[in-house]
């Protein structure tokens, strides 16, 4: 008797559709791999359609909405918080925020912000901790929820559509004004504030940092507020001077020559040309003001030096140097300029050794949390 093996049993045939499986893996992880680079530079070059088609796929609307209202009509936007925003707690003592990155993950930033208190070994009862989600470009069927392009990070105004089409058009920095402002109406007994990003959420603290009209009226309230800006990608330049690092490592002044081919490289939200959204009203010295008199702690992983995709590649984010550590380092040169004595400055200045473009690594290093618990706790 012949025993008639079928080719699909045929350990031959078994490897080979298995070697076939690995193939197709390989090539998908390929083809996922440089849309993600295609989107990438689509939206740092300005075509932002097929970046927006991919985080209305990927990205996961946090759970909770901070509702409000602007011209009788109710607005909103995502939002994690440790405490719902709607009842009164009079325990509270420090109200912390902490904004994402450029992947909009609000849940996983949440995360963050809780092991950040964790770190600090303080009783948790004290801290209320919010992570509001900044919807970029995606649209949701939902009636009444905010979002914005990528100028969101400078204070930009919503957009609309859809549903929202009629909405009233919103700064990204007001709509932060606006959930502190209940915060502290329901949590009376909060007396700190301290605003956390990392990466994009960088971006959105130093420049909220230097243009928000809030500062002054809480601490005439008795509420104070930190902001700690930790690996941006950019920074918000206070003059038309740039600066760039020579074989030595010495730090030049970039001349108007070397400039030549970016000629938007001192538009907002790089400089201070061409204003829009929230700081569109105010002059260029005010924002110089309250930048340079306004504790801020500027926090760089000395191994961020990536040049990955997510970092600006744009002319205008390449004039601020070569990778993120990189700029911070020309930034803090920049800022340097505007005080006489480092005994004027209001800000800190702080090196997490070997750690790179990590939120988590960053704000529970044990350098970071000693330097903030002297300074805030």
């Amino acid at each position: 008797m012949v025993e008639i093996l079928s080719i699909n049993h045929h350990p031959a045939w078994r490897y080979v559709k298995n070697q076939n499986k690995l193939f197709y893996l390989l090539i998908m992880k390929k083809i996922i791999f440089i849309i993600l680079i295609i989107s990438a530079l689509l939206s740092l070059s300005g075509c932002q359609s097929l970046w927006y088609l991919f985080l209305n796929c990927v990205v996961d609307i946090a759970p909770d909405r901070f509702v409000f209202e602007e011209d009788d009509k109710k607005l909103s936007i995502p939002i994690v918080t440790s405490h719902p925003l709607d009842k009164n707690n009079y325990e509270f003592k420090y109200l912390i925020v902490i904004i994402h990155g450029g992947g909009l993950n609000a849940v996983n930033t949440f995360e963050t912000g809780q092991q950040f208190i964790e770190s600090l070994k303080m009783p948790k009862d004290r801290f209320l901790v919010l992570a509001p989600q900044i919807i970029e470009g995606v649209k949701l069927e939902e009636k009444g929820l905010l979002f914005w392009d990528q100028r969101w990070k400078g204070g930009g105004m919503s957009l609309s559509t859809g549903l929202n089409k009629d909405l009233p058009s919103l700064s990204s920095f007001e709509v932060m004004d606006r959930l502190i402002d209940v915060s502290i109406k329901l949590n009376p007994g909060i007396h700190r504030i301290i605003i956390l990003g990392h990466s994009a959420g960088g971006q959105f603290v130093v420049r909220y940092a230097a243009i928000n009209s809030h500062h002054e009226f809480l601490e005439q309230q008795g509420v104070s507020i930190r902001y700690v800006v930790a690996n941006p990608s950019s920074y918000l330049y206070l003059d038309q001077t740039r600066f760039h690092f020579n074989s030595t490592g010495e730090i030049l002044i970039t001349s108007q020559e070397e400039l030549k081919d970016c000629p938007s490289y001192n538009k907002y939200k790089y400089g201070l040309e061409e204003l829009y959204g929230y700081a569109e009203t105010l002059s260029p010295q005010i924002i110089r003001t309250r930048l340079l008199t306004r504790p801020v702690m500027f926090v760089l992983g000395t191994a961020d030096t990536d040049r990955n995709w997510s970092l600006d590649k744009s002319c205008e984010g390449e004039a601020q140097g070569e990778n993120r550590y990189q700029r911070g380092l020309l930034y803090k040169h920049h800022l340097g300029h505007f005080v006489k004595t480092s005994l004027e400055s209001q800000h800190i200045w702080l090196e997490i050794p070997e750690v790179g473009h990590d939120a988590t690594e960053i704000f529970t290093h044990p350098r970071f949390i000693t330097e903030l618990k002297t300074l805030d706790f």
